[in-house]
């Protein structure tokens, strides 16, 4: 039972991985890359039973609806904010009908996690972010 709170941590040690790696070693101040920053590049990966979303987002704003590929009984929700300065998101997940399994607002730092048993299938995934300014990692597991 415990093994679904195991998957919540992958999109988390991933966004912290990649971007712990992009340390500036060049300290000479004309170079380019001095000024360069990851930020607003997300990352999605969305395979069968799992979907995850991470941004390193500086005065973003960012509207996406993803499908997703989950066949389970139970639905593993994570949602984590880091480093949270400003704006406001919203994450809705809804059936292959379009009526809403699961809602979040993203008002500043956060870790939620959540286990719903599921009706009916989630396909999509919908994410808004209005001028947001932090990390954030979105993580679901379907088992």
């Amino acid at each position: 039972m415990r093994r679904p709170v195991f998957y919540l941590w992958i999109p988390v040690l991933v966004f912290f991985s990649v971007f712990s790696s992009c340390i500036n070693t060049d300290r000479n101040t004309n170079a380019v890359t001095d000024n360069y920053s990851p930020s607003n590049l997300p990352v999605t990966g969305n395979v069968p039973n799992s979907y995850s979303f991470v941004v390193d987002a500086r005065s973003f704003n960012y509207a996406q609806s993803n499908g997703v590929q989950i066949n389970a009984d139970t639905l593993t929700i994570g949602i984590t904010v880091t480093n949270f300065i400003s704006g406001s998101g919203r994450t809705v997940i809804t059936d292959g009908n379009g009526v809403s399994i699961y809602e979040k607002n993203i008002n500043g730092a956060m870790v939620s996690g959540n286990v719903l048993q599921l009706t009916a299938m989630p396909k999509t995934v919908t994410l808004n972010l209005n001028n947001f300014t932090g990390n954030i990692v979105i993580g679901l597991s379907g088992k």
